[in-house]
């Protein structure tokens, strides 16, 4: 019929998708100190469990909001001499980038706007998982590579080991941010991925 609209071609859900990634990115950025909250509490709980009295908690960074600064109990002497509770950064955005990456391919699809959200609500919360994964194993990273001494001990008084933290670091930083988003979209574009599958021509 020609009142029909016409499918959408895999060039231009491309574009879309870059459009409305960049959009999401503008949004993900600002919003950031809100969306990150419960990755910073998720982490927060998992930190404090492992590490105990070592572990204080993890607020946001007063300067830059989304950031989250890790405070431990565990004493380190400073280079200046001065000696205080081990204090540190973590950047969360570079675990929690799918999620404008999702949203820039979920929102390109033609899919009904009840189900873009639905998807987008899923993605939510795999990437937050991602995020506190990413925060958890960053901060053991941090305290047994970067400070050493009584955090390197605080840290593999609890039986966990380097070779673990190492790989579940490189797992959180390098794999998962990357394979979350899509595996949420693949899950919940399925109907149109294996449409584009069918138009494909064959070689």
């Amino acid at each position: 019929m020609t009142g029909d609209k016409a499918p959408m071609r895999l060039g231009e859900l491309l574009i879309l998708a870059a459009l409305w990634m960049l959009f999401g990115f503008m949004i993900w950025y600002y919003l950031s100190a809100f969306h990150g909250a419960p990755a910073r509490w998720l982490a927060g709980q998992g930190l404090s469990a492992l590490l105990g009295d070592a572990f204080y908690n993890i607020i946001p960074n007063p300067d830059k909001h989304y950031l989250f600064q890790v405070q431990t109990r565990v004493p380190f002497t400073f280079p200046d001499g001065s000696t205080g509770p081990l204090g540190f950064i973590v950047n969360p955005l570079v675990y929690g980038y799918g999620l404008p990456l999702l949203f820039g391919l979920i929102m390109a699809t033609d899919q009904a706007l009840r189900h873009k959200l639905v998807v987008l609500l899923v993605g939510w919360v795999a990437i937050t998982g991602v995020q506190a994964w990413g925060v958890f194993w960053e901060s053991l990273k941090t305290m047994v590579f970067s400070f050493g001494g009584a955090a390197q001990q605080a840290v593999l008084a609890t039986g966990m080991s380097e070779s673990v933290i190492a790989l579940c670091y490189q797992l959180g930083a390098l794999i998962l941010p990357a394979l979350a988003p899509v595996i949420v979209w693949v899950l919940g574009s399925r109907t149109e991925i294996e449409r584009f599958i069918r138009a494909a021509p064959a070689k």
